[in-house]
């Protein structure tokens, strides 16, 4: 088993992700942390409404953007930096608990290439993302 597969690795990166002032703000936390397979989920919060009092776009992308991350973390022992995020928003969302996975299009050396979706409890999607997004040294 490579390092970055190892349960040390992925607690250590658990305790990076959720320990960040963002994750903490948007109350993002890990539901499934395995080497390429996590979920991420976020639960609703008023401050993430907008005005039509559904989860504004920007807290949907945010997820979509941060499984993204997580994910290609879960796989190699690197940092990472998006350089593109393409976002559909797909139905509204008001309540409950979001959750998001996403699945590497092409593992790059340098770009890699992910998609990712947001779903409700019930698992219907209510967006989706292709990120491309730089590995940094």
């Amino acid at each position: 088993m490579n390092d970055y597969t190892t349960s040390s690795y992925l607690q250590w990166l658990k305790d990076e992700f959720e320990g960040s002032p963002f994750w903490g703000h948007m109350g993002i936390t890990f539901e499934r942390l395995e080497p390429g397979d996590v979920i991420i989920k976020m639960p609703v919060k008023k401050e993430l409404l907008n005005s039509n009092s559904v989860m504004h776009g920007g807290a949907i992308a945010s997820i979509l953007d941060s499984i993204i991350g997580a994910t290609i973390r879960s796989t190699r022992e690197v940092r990472v930096a998006t350089i593109s995020l393409t976002t559909q928003f797909v139905a509204p969302f008001t309540e409950g608990t979001l959750f998001a996975s996403a699945a590497i299009i092409n593992p790059g050396k340098r770009i890699q290439y992910v998609e990712s979706k947001a779903m409700n409890d019930e698992g219907e999607i209510i967006g989706t993302a292709l990120g491309t997004f730089a590995i940094l040294k």
